[in-house]
């Protein structure tokens, strides 16, 4: 069986893109599972412009209308062997259509990875245009898809409102502990320290709630910093609502980083903080986890039944708001001082080892491919 992962971009695991992450390490385990792998990248450029990779990779051109496939890509598609399993990685993608089109025509199978944009909350972003283009395209590609993988509880039981199918499967992301750079120990933090990590997109990410919260946190006495690792279009105003909230001098805007130094930042905080209004699976949360942090989290992070399972952190329940994180963080601040976040942040750890093995969730996908 050969095993193709499609990815809108370059699958760059140095980049802030989850899917692309994904899309990158499933083909990099699978191909060290021995799989035959290729990725298929639909991109601005054909410049192969990342970091080198054990599995074979394919470039094609993005049109600029969207309404045509790469004559390349075509090619390629009508040269696959039948028993190929396509693995399309994204959601709401217009190439996507004509290439599932495509490979139905040519009696291939493919798999569909929707990475969070089946929730509820994704599908009210936009509702009306979103709701038409699922009716008129993208609903095809669900229904004949051989499988469509969940990854959150959320976004598995919102699908039965868009379209019932009996071919969906629930399997989360996962986390490559060999990955992660080998990190010195560093000296206490003066003050409890909160980390976020991720793109700074207020919607999805509830930043509003985390900033506001931090507020209200610091306003009842607590002393506390904020860092933010990531950057995006929302950070001008995040930046600005921290100042009129007074707590610009405690939160702590770092920008994008990648890599090593990217994981030093992440390794600086004590507790990490992931409040996000919805989400597909966050590989920020299982990054921070394999490094050793207790992880406060919302529920539309999807993570929040693994962290109470292995009592890795402070998972939230309820609605998301500001009360709500602002208790989270003071009951943080109990086991900052009792120094009992080590055995937190050692549970995390176990639960990456424990239940996001990439080499697991590959076995089961694979199993996928071949049902």
């Amino acid at each position: 069986m050969k095993i193709i992962h499609a990815v809108l971009g370059k699958a760059n695991p140095e980049r802030m893109n989850g899917v692309n992450k994904v899309a990158y390490q499933l083909a990099k385990t699978q191909h060290e599972m021995g799989h035959d792998v290729t990725l298929w990248g639909i991109a601005n450029t054909l410049e192969h412009n990342y970091p080198t990779r054990p599995f074979k990779t394919e470039l094609f051109l993005q049109s600029a209308n969207k309404l045509r496939l790469d004559a390349g890509m075509v090619t390629a598609v009508k040269a696959l062997p039948k028993e190929t399993v396509v693995h399309l990685h994204g959601a709401f993608i217009p190439e996507f259509y004509l290439l599932a089109r495509l490979l139905r025509k040519q009696g291939i199978g493919y798999v569909l990875t929707s990475h969070g944009a089946f929730s509820g909350l994704a599908m009210k972003k936009g509702r009306l245009r979103k709701q038409l283009y699922f009716s008129l395209l993208e609903k095809t590609i669900v229904n004949q898809a051989k499988a469509v993988q969940l990854l959150g509880d959320l976004e598995y039981n919102n699908l039965d409102n868009l379209a019932k199918i009996g071919h969906k499967v629930l399997i989360p992301n996962g986390m490559e502990l060999s990955d992660l750079p080998v990190l010195d120990t560093r000296p206490a933090n003066p003050v409890l320290t909160f980390g976020f990590c991720g793109r700074l997109d207020n919607y999805y990410k509830g930043l509003d709630y985390l900033l506001r919260a931090f507020s209200l946190f610091l306003d009842k006495g607590h002393q506390a910093q904020l860092e933010l690792i990531g950057d995006g279009g929302d950070r001008s105003m995040l930046e600005q609502l921290a100042t009129e909230l007074g707590v610009g001098r405690q939160v702590v805007f770092h920008g994008a980083k990648y890599g090593a130094e990217k994981f030093r930042l992440m390794a600086n905080a004590d507790v990490f903080v992931h409040t996000s209004r919805s989400e597909g699976f966050p590989m920020a949360v299982l990054e921070a986890a394999a490094l050793g942090l207790p992880c406060l989290t919302s529920e539309g992070t999807n993570v929040n039944r693994y962290i109470r399972q292995y009592d890795a952190g402070f998972p939230m329940d309820g609605p998301l708001d500001e009360r709500r994180i602002c208790e989270a963080m003071e009951k943080a601040t109990i086991f900052y001082k009792e120094n009992r976040l080590i055995q937190l942040g050692a549970n995390a750890k176990n639960m990456v080892k424990s239940a996001f093995d990439w080499r697991k969730i590959s076995e089961e996908l694979v199993a996928v491919y071949s049902s």
